[in-house]
């Protein structure tokens, strides 16, 4: 049986797969039709884990609706149980991700969770509720939730930004988050070698370590995570993926470059 630190624990694994603008005081209807710079490619992406002997397996998706919005999704399983999570949001024309729906649903050894967060941007308001509980949190301009800064991270890393630094509103709390880049690495995965971009998450203190690596050629794709903390370190692994409608395919070896 697991205990409920090892069980915290495994939950944080999975998670880990997972601004001020004017406009962002509007409703997402009325800002639900991007310009064509404003378009995020769709994407389709099978991932593993392994977490202390357990397989997790978890498939990653965005899409873009009919009304201009998008949803992204992640959906993990293992033997002890699954998690899905959900984001629904737009992208303005400063090319800024505005959030309005963040769902999260566990249920594991017979444990079950539901949280929900729905930002109001004209009253600055966000509503929280966890299983039967509801609280109101005040937000500011630009924040996030747990799905969306990652994405909006990949956003302005196309945009060649350096600094990545975002307000995220986590189980109606705010908390910040910080990368920095480390490096440019041809990477080798079950696809295949790919050009990555490795960034590292900056903490407050040094026991912990998350390491990411986006595919550069791919929409900054996640195709790799590795995770350390007090010792444990758990790894996410891409087995295959899709990126408007694409496979996503190696870097062409040194055989194929000479014929």
């Amino acid at each position: 049986m697991y205990r409920p630190a090892k069980l915290r624990k495994f939950t944080r694994v999975i998670g880990l797969i997972t601004i001020s603008s004017a406009l962002a005081l509007l409703s997402p209807s009325a800002t639900a039709t991007p310009s064509k710079n404003a378009l995020i490619a769709s994407y389709s992406a099978k991932y593993s884990a392994n977490y202390s002997g357990l397989d997790i397996k978890a498939h990653h998706q965005l899409r873009r609706l009919d009304d201009g919005s998008y949803t992204e999704t992640l959906d993990a399983k293992s033997i002890l149980g699954k998690i899905k999570e959900s984001a629904k949001f737009v992208v303005n024309e400063q090319h800024l991700i505005i959030p309005y729906e963040y769902n999260y649903k566990r249920s594991l050894v017979g444990i079950s969770r539901v949280e929900t967060q729905v930002f109001d941007w004209p009253n600055r308001q966000l509503r929280y509720s966890k299983n039967d509980k509801v609280q109101l949190v005040d937000i500011e301009l630009g924040a996030l939730d747990m799905v969306t800064h990652k994405l909006q991270l990949r956003r302005d890393l196309q945009q060649g930004q350096t600094v990545f630094s975002y307000p995220v509103m986590a189980r109606g709390k705010r908390k910040q988050y910080d990368y920095e880049i480390v490096a440019s690495e041809v990477l080798t995965t079950t696809i295949g070698a790919l050009n990555t971009t490795k960034i590292r998450r900056v903490y407050d203190n040094s026991t912990r370590e998350t390491v990411i690596w986006l595919a550069t050629d791919w929409d900054f794709l996640v195709v790799q995570l590795s995770h350390t903390e007090k010792g444990d370190n758990h790894q996410l692994k891409i087995i295959e993926g899709r990126v408007n409608d694409r496979d996503i395919l190696p870097l062409p070896s040194i055989e194929e470059k000479d014929s």
